[in-house]
């Protein structure tokens, strides 16, 4: 938590210059101008959805009985998305980074956070499979047979989640001895989020339904954009750019700060709509500024919390199980 992390901020620096220098900070500055009644309303909805992430890994959180002030929640999120986001393989090494940041019992910290990642992912896949199945209504005659792929892989994702039974655990037998042990800790991690799934239904549930409000305030801000345009709203169109948009920002994880791939995905999208493709850069640009800042705030979030201070006992510790309460509420 310390010189590393500090490292890794720095590395970071590196990355968002770099980012901010191939995207053009003139072209930066230009959408603020011309963007300068949605790019706030996008702000707030995506402070909002980062308060309601927050929430719902606070809750997956304390189902394992771990405890987590939320503002520190929202500070490794952002921290971790940054690093992330304007690196390869993003996921890959934002996960671990949060889970190291928050600094509980790696076990139980895992799974919580390995859930309440596997339920955004549920719903931010069935939100791209419902904006892909609505190209009919809205797209030119054929164009929408070329998002049968996408759909069968994002069911594909969506089977994989929601399914009972672990999936290494047969690999993990297949190979018997010559199992690498990582694979034998995945399998173990793979099988307690699960059960922990199966065991907490109505936490779940609870963590599903906020998580579907954040994927609607995601979708909110291509109904802000295409207002700002004087653009026709309907429902099915802002359901088609989102979900084509959200199909390539899964594909592009690997590119960092998803160069060009957010700018295609959004032309693509608007011209499959009948709308004008250049205007998707109107879109691609403000989501990218928004991007930008949150990784700005999260890198200088990493960089102040790695400077070597002691953490407060009261940001994170185990809940105390009903015996040791009552055990506590027992002595003089």
């Amino acid at each position: 938590m310390k010189k590393a992390h500090l490292g890794v901020a720095f590395v970071a620096i590196a990355l968002f210059a770099w980012v901010l220098a191939h995207v053009g900070l003139s072209t930066l500055v230009e959408q603020l101008k011309a963007m300068r009644i949605a790019l706030p309303i996008v702000l707030g909805l995506s402070l909002l959805r980062l308060l309601l992430q927050s929430i719902a890994w606070s809750a997956s959180l304390r189902g394992e009985q771990v405890s987590v002030d939320v503002p520190k929640l929202a500070g490794v999120r952002l921290a971790g998305q940054s690093v992330g986001y304007l690196t390869v393989l993003g996921p890959v090494i934002s996960e671990p980074l949060k889970i190291k940041l928050l600094g509980t019992s790696t076990e139980p910290t895992v799974t919580a956070t390995f859930l309440d990642d596997g339920v955004y992912w549920l719903t931010s896949a069935l939100l791209a499979i419902l904006g892909l199945v609505s190209l009919p209504f809205v797209a030119v005659h054929g164009a929408a047979y070329p998002s049968i792929p996408a759909v069968l892989a994002l069911a594909l994702m969506v089977f994989v989640i929601t399914r009972r039974n672990p999936i290494l655990s047969g690999l993990v037998r297949a190979l018997g001895k010559k199992a690498p042990s990582w694979l034998a800790h995945a399998e173990q991690f793979e099988s307690s989020i699960r059960s922990y799934r199966v065991n907490q239904p109505a936490l779940v549930r609870r963590m599903f339904w906020i998580d579907v409000t954040c994927q609607a305030l995601i979708a909110s801000e291509v109904l802000v954009v295409l207002w700002s345009l004087h653009l026709c709203i309907h429902f099915f169109t802002i359901l088609v750019i989102e979900g084509v948009t959200r199909g390539l920002k899964m594909l592009s994880g690997w590119i960092p700060a998803r160069l060009g791939s957010d700018e295609c995905g959004a032309i693509s999208a608007f011209a499959l709509t009948g709308l004008s493709p250049m205007l998707g850069l109107a879109l691609a640009l403000t989501r990218r500024v928004r991007d930008l800042l949150w990784a700005l705030i999260g890198i200088v979030w990493l960089g102040w919390n790695s400077r070597g201070t002691k953490r407060s006992n009261n940001t994170a510790r185990p809940i105390p199980t009903i015996m040791a309460k009552e055990v506590l509420q027992c002595k003089p």
